[in-house]
């Protein structure tokens, strides 16, 4: 015993540097060799060895195996790793390692760890008991603490005091040891250095010096070295380690072979499973991608929904799945699977068309599966290097038409009449409760609009198909085109049968593997500090006051200006977040909680860039939230403007009371007490009352769109009053500044916020619904995670004449002024 104890005196200093452990005989409490590795690298199950911050790096579940073989000491030890990272927040590890060694005591080393941390802060605990059939080993147990800092991808920081207990059982004593460590990446992620320092207490001037280089040679292949030495005049022989690492995605293999100066050989096997991805040598043809855009275009929820935050806007999830895909050198191909395409609209068709156009330019072929399809979709699928349709597949590809639904007729039966107080001819949105046909100001709007997306259309399709506009007028003239006409008239490039379908694809790219778990980025990530961020505030729907929620009647979601308001400032509080793009695709809504998201632009822009992006409609109080931002960016056929307020009530007593009987009274004690009253139409003085509120709202609206647009306030009058324009006549008129989708937003974010154009960033979604807590304030969290797909208390075809009418959002009966676009708009 008391040799033993010699021996571990004699070595306190080299227990946290690895590669030095070469020299160490097998004693407590060294452990398994690791290959070349630092108390600042090392970010995998074996960080519970050397670091227990560390832990909270490690990712999904991983498993590491380890054999020791030292000829030198005749020595042999086997260690079984186990580590996980859960959450952001969290990290834990457990570990066996067996040690046996000529002429000493066999003994088994139990670890558990524990870390947690945020940001680039990592603090963790670990515990070590040794077990054997000595009985004073079988006693010792010690405590290590670590702490990890990485403040940019470039320097990492480590520090670890090892036996904080400083255990003592007999003769036998396990000294409190120090570990300082540094890490550099001058090359980022390829080349990885670090120097380590460990020395036992009072004995600062007798450590030892661990150096470690990593190097990445090719994705999935690295080389690592390690040199280690002591300080003093006993410093003992120099130790010296190399080692080779292949990975695959879900394993990898590791080989260190070292020895010292004195003689001897030490050789480390260790074997990876993970759950997370690796990169992987890229061999064969590259990878080739199934995307099924109609189920991307679901909103999904979980439990994680319900505890964190429920789901990001699926289609902004698809065009960051797109703008990742077109960056990722792995991917070869996309398969499009094109229907129904829900939720998308002509503006956002538009920027779908031109992702693919990207993903083509980059290099990767794009092949589209058209199934049942409309003008719409056919628009989107247009724009791959193959198009093909299946056999039973059919092409509504009949041309656009434009239709709004009337209840003015509807009202007159019923005895319903309406008091609008509105500034302009082209403020229309309360006429499709008061009249029974298009108005003028109505039909020369929609006629602009249908011109503008025709021709948008034609231009587009033609060009992706290498049609003549003659050849694509005349699928129009068909009506409905099988499968093989439209391959008679080159809309599609071959008709398939789900025999040819293989034999299709194997040739899209040949070589190239389909992977069906593909994602991208869905590797691990080497970063030691997170990439800069854009966060994307979505303004998604009916603009309303309070947090987001879900129409009681099934329909879209309502944007609530305090989810917007709250989702600002903490994009402009977050430190990772270099700038902020704000999406708006919203006709509008409550004039009140346009002006307090406007207003949260204005503040934000203060202190990052702000961007609005707009997709199918940035209209009325959709426009005022976007206005404010330093650049405002519309897709061609967005249907943006229609700047004005407008008032609306509706009579209910030739209804309730001449056909139901209903009666009712009122007593007042103000000229006007009455004036939101729904039992009957305005006095002329109300009228006027009432027209002079809309008449300032609207001067507020158009003065705050000249200051923002610094545009003269009598220009911006004459194109205001309602009117709405497409993105292309935004721009010219001004109120817009560039044509262009979300992507082109993050970019012009990006250039603004002085990042580098090969510097990668995250798209971060902010002031998506929040979870359980928030969703009893009205946030969609609980029933987004627990039902994804919720029963609507009205069929899908009265969900869509509601829509239609004007009539799915009850808001629009509340008393308050609004701003909306004038009518809801299907164009077919």
């Amino acid at each position: 015993m008391r040799a033993l104890s010699a021996l571990s005196l004699l070595c306190p200093s080299l227990v946290l540097a690895q590669t030095g452990l070469i020299l160490q005989p097998a004693v407590p409490p060294r452990g398994v060799t690791l290959p070349p590795t630092s108390a600042a690298l090392v970010d995998e199950a074996t960080a519970l060895a050397l670091n227990p911050a560390n832990l909270r790096l490690v990712g999904p579940g991983q498993l590491t195996w380890l054999h020791e073989r030292n000829l030198a000491r005749d020595q042999v030890a086997d260690g079984l790793f186990l580590g996980t990272s859960l959450g952001r927040g969290l990290g834990a590890g457990f570990s066996l390692e067996w040690m046996r060694g000529r002429g000493l005591p066999d003994y088994r080393k139990t670890s558990f760890g524990l870390a947690l941390g945020a940001g680039a802060l990592s603090l963790g605990v670990g515990y070590h008991d040794i077990s054997s059939a000595d009985a004073a080993l079988s006693q010792l147990s010690g405590f290590d603490l670590g702490l990890t800092l990485r403040p940019s991808r470039h320097v990492s920081v480590g520090a670890v005091v090892r036996d904080v207990n400083a255990p003592r059982q007999g003769g036998f004593l396990l000294p409190r040891v120090y570990n300082l460590a540094v890490g550099v990446r001058p090359l980022g992620e390829r080349v990885t250095l670090g120097v380590d320092y460990a020395a036992a207490e009072g004995r600062w001037s007798t450590g030892q010096l661990s150096y470690t280089a990593r190097a990445t040679v090719i994705p999935g292949v690295s080389l690592g070295a390690g040199v280690s030495h002591g300080l003093g005049p006993a410093a003992g022989p120099l130790a010296l380690q190399l080692s080779a690492t292949l990975d695959s995605a879900h394993w990898g293999l590791t080989y260190a072979a070292g020895g010292a100066t004195s003689g001897g050989a030490d050789h480390v096997v260790a074997v990876r499973l993970s759950g997370q991805k690796y990169p992987a040598p890229r061999l064969g043809g590259g990878t080739v991608a199934l995307l099924d855009l109609d189920d991307r275009l679901v909103a999904r929820g979980g439990l994680g929904a319900l505890l964190g935050g429920a789901g990001s806007d699926p289609y902004l999830e698809l065009m960051r799945w797109l703008d990742g895909a077109t960056r990722d050198e792995r991917l070869r191909g996309v398969v499009l699977k094109v229907a129904d395409l829900p939720g998308v609209d002509w503006g956002k068709a538009d920027e779908l068309h031109q992702a693919i156009l990207r993903l083509r330019a980059a290099g990767k072929r794009v092949m589209a599966v058209l199934y049942q399809v409309d003008d719409r979709a056919y628009f989107v699928g247009a724009a791959a290097d193959e198009v093909y349709a299946l056999s039973a597949s059919s092409l509504l590809v009949n041309g656009l038409s434009a239709q709004v639904t009337y209840l003015g007729g509807t009202m007159e039966k019923l005895g319903v009449s309406w008091d609008v107080a509105r500034v302009g001819d082209y403020k229309t949105a309360p006429e499709q409760l008061t009249r029974r046909d298009l108005s003028p100001a109505q039909r020369e709007t929609l006629e602009g609009f249908l011109d503008t997306q025709t021709a948008h259309d034609v231009e587009w399709v033609t060009k992706a198909r290498r049609l003549t506009p003659e050849r694509l007028r005349e699928a129009w003239s068909e009506g409905i085109l099988t499968a093989n006409r439209a391959k008679e008239l080159g809309l599609v490039d071959g008709v398939l049968t789900p025999e040819e379908f293989d034999t299709r694809f194997e040739a899209l790219v040949p070589g190239a593997h389909y992977d069906a778990r593909y994602s991208p980025r869905d590797e691990r990530d080497e970063r030691w500090s997170p990439r800069r961020r854009i966060a994307v505030v979505p303004v998604l729907g009916t603009i309303v006051g309070g947090k987001s929620r879900q129409s009681p009647l099934g329909g879209e979601l309502s944007v609530g200006a305090e989810t917007v308001v709250l989702a600002l400032e903490r994009a402009q509080r977050d430190p990772s977040v270099a700038a902020i793009v704000v999406r708006v695709d919203s006709g509008g809504g409550e004039v009140l909680a346009s002006d307090l998201m406007y207003r949260a632009v204005l503040e934000a822009k203060k202190h990052k860039p702000v961007i609005a992006s707009m997709g199918d409609v940035a209209a009325s109080g959709g426009y005022y939230a976007a206005m404010g931002a330093d650049e405002v960016w519309a897709l061609p056929t967005t249907l943006t403007g229609s700047i004005g307020v407008f008032f609306l009530k509706p009579a209910l007593r030739g209804l309730l009371g001449d056909k139901l009987g209903v009666s009712t009274e009122t007593i007042g004690r103000a000229p006007m007490p009455d004036l939101v009253n729904l039992w009957r139409p305005w006095t002329e003085p109300e009228r006027k009352a009432m027209q002079a509120w809309v008449d300032s709202a609207y001067d507020d609206f158009i003065t705050q769109v000249s200051l923002s647009r610094k545009l003269d306030k009598a220009r911006v009058d004459a194109i205001a009053r309602g009117r709405v324009w497409t993105g292309v006549a935004a721009r010219e008129r001004g109120l817009v500044d560039q044509l262009g989708g979300l992507m082109e937003a993050v970019e012009a974010a990006r250039k603004r916020a002085g990042i580098p154009t090969d510097e990668e960033v995250d798209l971060k979604m902010m002031g998506e619904a929040r979870g359980f807590f928030s969703s009893l304030g009205g946030e969609p969290g609980v029933s987004a995670a627990l039902w994804p797909a919720p029963e609507p208390l009205l069929p899908p075809t009265v969900q869509a004449f509601l829509r239609e009418a004007g009539l799915e959002s009850p808001w629009m009966l509340e008393p308050g002024l609004k701003a909306v676009q004038p009518y809801t708009l299907s164009v077919r």
